[in-house]
């Protein structure tokens, strides 16, 4: 009786087999790679659509305000952390900020010792004014946007006579002097009620002097933007704003930049180079000791600790700090700029994204009417510990709504 002979196995026909297996998922593998490579070099490196960016075209940007600075020798350059900012300024240089909300303490507080000539801040608050110009205070807001005359004698206002009213409106802090602090284009109308001072002169355009430099608060951002610079004396006001020096850094604060990052130097840079083959060599000796030892663990068992320290201790510390001095404009400023930055994350905003993008962002996934976000996240500081309180659950509310979830205390 015959056998029949069995064929080895082939090395190229197994082979071959596996590649009539995996050509088809390794073609769309390399096809979604290629994709992806051209659009990394094809999509580009700056957001043009941010709100007043110098690169951005559509009516809420300014690059026709930037385009005519560059075309009388004035050099525009962006910035987009503090630190970038500070290192670009020079003795020759006019600095504007925005969105300064989203600056803390730590930043505001380099801003205010750089090497500007002029300092421009656009819609600042309470926070930023305190530390970078505490002569002037926010004073509410106005919606009536019709021209307004200067009635003031800055050099810059009565040049451009009638620009566009409205805005956040600013006025001369307690100890300010009248000499030092020349308020502009002023308007005794408001919407917001809370601020009963109704005998100071209120303004959106301010003229003072800090830190051995000029500081000018423009409450109006709409005057630089696209869409509006061309009003009235609009264009005129801004151009003699901003073109005042050799250059101009226009800084556009980032809501999630790290603070203090790039500041210090490391742990590792300071130290000594023998000190990290020390710490691979101890390390490699642990796990081997962890390999030889593990057989001998048993179940993990848990141990209570000696002092049980609550978060919350803290934050009512820092809470009575602020209530002693009445500083409810740096609370409601510190408790906005933290769910900010939380609900940026949240929502998956890209770097770059301005407050009132942000804004629209919330409103499209939450629902909720864009103009009552606005006014929780980026309005006015609240005059009493009531509407502090009630600023704070509407935060809350807020992030509860947008899918932040606190654990309890």
């Amino acid at each position: 009786m015959s056998t029949a002979t069995v064929e080895p196995p082939s090395l190229r026909r197994d082979g071959r087999d596996q590649w009539r297996r995996w050509r088809w998922p390794l073609a769309v593998a390399l096809i979604v790679i290629i994709g992806i490579g051209l659009i990394a070099l094809t999509v580009p490196t700056t957001d043009d659509s941010r709100r007043l960016s110098p690169a951005n075209a559509a009516p809420a940007g300014t690059r026709a305000l930037a385009q005519v600075l560059e075309r009388q020798g004035v050099e525009v350059r962006e910035a987009h952390s503090t630190g970038e900012a500070v290192d670009r300024t020079t003795a020759g240089s006019t600095l504007l900020v925005t969105d300064t909300v989203l600056l803390a303490d730590e930043q505001l507080d380099r801003l205010a010792h750089d090497d500007a000539a002029r300092l421009v801040l656009v819609e600042p608050d309470d926070l930023a004014l305190s530390v970078l110009a505490p002569q002037v205070r926010a004073a509410g807001y106005s919606n009536l946007t019709d021209s307004r005359p200067a009635s003031c004698a800055v050099g810059a206002a009565v040049t451009a006579g009638d620009v566009r009213g409205g805005g956040y409106l600013y006025a001369r802090s307690g100890g300010a002097r009248d000499g030092g602090v020349s308020v502009c284009y002023p308007q005794a109308d408001s919407d917001d009620h809370d601020d009963v001072d109704t005998g100071t002169e209120r303004g959106n355009y301010v003229l003072t002097e800090s830190n051995g430099k000029q500081i000018v608060v423009i409450g109006q951002s709409d005057l630089i933007t696209n869409e509006h610079v061309a009003e009235n004396g609009n264009a005129s006001l801004a151009l003699n704003t901003l073109g005042s020096q050799e250059s101009l850094v226009w800084y556009l604060p980032d809501p999630l930049e790290q603070v203090g990052a790039g500041q210090r130097a490391t742990l590792g840079e300071l130290m000594p180079d023998w000190v990290r083959w020390a710490v691979i060599q101890l390390a490699l000796v642990a796990l081997v000791a962890m390999l030889w030892r593990a057989r001998r663990f048993g179940a993990l068992v848990g141990e209570p600790l000696p002092v049980v320290v609550r978060a919350a201790e803290t934050q009512e510390g820092r809470a009575r700090l602020y209530r002693q001095v009445s500083a409810r404009g740096r609370a409601a400023a510190t408790l906005r700029t933290a769910a900010l930055r939380r609900l940026a994350t949240r929502v998956a905003a890209p770097p770059g994204t301005s407050p009132p993008q942000l804004v629209v962002m919330l409103a499209a996934t939450t629902g909720r009417d864009p103009h009552e976000i606005h006014r929780v996240l980026l309005g006015p500081p609240p005059e009493t510990d009531g509407a502090l309180v009630e600023l704070a659950d509407r935060l809350d509310e807020l992030e509860r709504a947008a899918g932040i979830r606190h654990r309890p205390s």
